[in-house]
This record gives C-alpha cells, sequence and structure tokens, in this order.
C-alpha cells in the first residue's frame, strides 16, 4: 500500500520535535525522531510502505522486521488521524 500526506494535516517543529495536527478533527500527535523522518520521506510524494522500510533500514540500526512493524503501526495510526491518506 501508498501512502502520502493528508491536506488535512498541518506539522510545525516545536524544540525538536515535530507537532501535527489534523485540522477537519483536531486531533494530534508528537513525533519522535523515526516517524518525524516519516513524515519527511512523505513530504516528497507518494511513498510504498515497503520503500519507507527499506530507507529506514539503511539509516537505522534496526532489524527489517522489526522495522517493518513500528512503520504498518505508525502509518495505521496516522491513517486513523488523517494525517496520511492511502495514494
Amino acid at each position: 500500500m501508498s501512502y502520502q500526506r493528508s491536506p488535512d494535516a498541518l506539522h510545525a517543529e516545536v524544540n525538536g520535535s515535530l507537532i501535527l495536527m489534523n485540522v477537519e478533527s483536531l486531533a494530534y500527535f508528537e513525533f519522535n525522531d523515526v516517524a518525524k523522518r516519516i513524515w519527511n520521506l512523505l513530504s516528497d510524494g507518494v511513498w510504498a510502505e515497503d520503500q519507507i522500510v527499506s530507507v529506514l533500514v539503511d539509516e537505522y540500526d534496526v532489524e527489517p522486521e522489526r522495522c517493518q512493524t513500528a512503520v504498518a503501526t505508525f502509518l495505521k495510526q496516522a491513517l486513523e488521524k488523517g494525517f496520511v491518506v492511502e495514494a
């Protein structure tokens, strides 16, 4: 499955943390560094889940299976809160 940022999601960096807010639902998230990296990847357009995992495995010291689980969880939550949409 592929994802992209939702047009309803606003973001700001505050004290080194990334904060997202959905203007429609008023849901918000504070991101850790890895989630922030995923969000930055999505700024380039549409990304498939496996592409995101591949980049993160290359950039971080993480096992592919563990990374896959974390990315899937993040994208599921971000989709539910309206921060990303399926593309």
